[in-house]
């Protein structure tokens, strides 16, 4: 009687329907989510690019900003997720040669910040042409940033030619320019004496520096500024060039030690 076991009976439980309720609904809101970013992103206005502002615009860029920011209205209306900037920014800094450094950044979430600066104005261009004469701003690359416009700062290079100069292109090529003003500023430190005007021939590749004291120092553009104007600086023993009457002094030949100046007075 009492060897006899007795077998339990355990009541089976059903699985309640809350967790299948529960996980159903987690899908149903990841799915709505889903379903709200693919519509923000892809078919709401939120992201789409409404504003082009410069950044620290003052007075002295506002022209030149006014233009960049005309060139970057076709990112108006564009998705700003997937708006290509390094594109943009690519076709806008080709057109404009004044610009050194362009960057055109996204602010979220509708806006494009424009950032730049531009190469250094570095001489007047006087071009004197058959039956025409055109006055430029040059910058440090050589190109014309303003026409019929002359800075009271900065040295006056005079051109001759037998056709105006293309101004879509360097007025001056960058490495000459810089020969140029690196002569002038190299003469008046080492001899004390100013720079009036400039000629440039690009033909004869020869640089005039036209003096305070109405003489010209002949240059060959092809050789250094600084060898030839030393020649000068030793032949001061014998030349005096702060009170003779002197027309030009040419330093562009050689001798047979290197130091071969011709001159010519009044």
């Amino acid at each position: 009687m009492f060897g006899k076991k007795r077998r339990l009976f355990r009541p089976q439980i059903k699985p309640r329907r809350t967790g299948k309720i529960g996980n159903l609904l987690k899908k149903l809101l990841s799915l709505a989510i889903l379903v709200f970013l693919i519509y923000l992103f892809f078919f709401s206005s939120y992201f789409l690019v409404s504003e082009i502002y410069i950044a620290e615009e003052n007075i002295d860029n506002m022209a030149l900003g006014e233009e960049i920011k005309a060139g970057a209205k076709k990112g108006i209306g564009k998705n700003i997720i997937f708006l290509d900037t390094d594109e943009l920014n690519t076709k806008i800094f080709g057109s404009f040669p004044q610009l050194q450094n362009l960057q055109i950044e996204k602010d979220y979430p509708k806006s494009l910040k424009i950032s730049f600066t531009e190469f250094p104005l570095a001489a007047n261009v006087n071009n004197e042409a058959p039956n025409l004469k055109k006055s430029y701003i040059i910058n440090s690359m050589g190109y014309a940033i303003e026409e019929d416009l002359k800075s009271t700062t900065l040295p006056t290079i005079t051109i001759k030619s037998a056709e105006p100069l293309n101004t879509a292109n360097p007025i001056i090529e960058a490495q000459k320019l810089n020969y140029i003003l690196n002569a002038k500023t190299y003469f008046e430190e080492k001899f004390g004496m100013k720079v009036k005007e400039i000629l440039y021939k690009p033909q004869a590749r020869e640089v005039h520096l036209i003096t305070e004291k109405n003489f010209a120092i002949w240059l060959d553009i092809q050789k250094s500024a600084e060898d030839q104007l030393k020649k000068l600086k030793k032949a001061l023993v014998k030349l005096n060039i702060f009170n003779d009457p002197l027309l030009y002094i040419d330093l562009r030949i050689a001798g047979g030690n290197g130091d071969k100046i011709i001159y010519k007075r009044r």
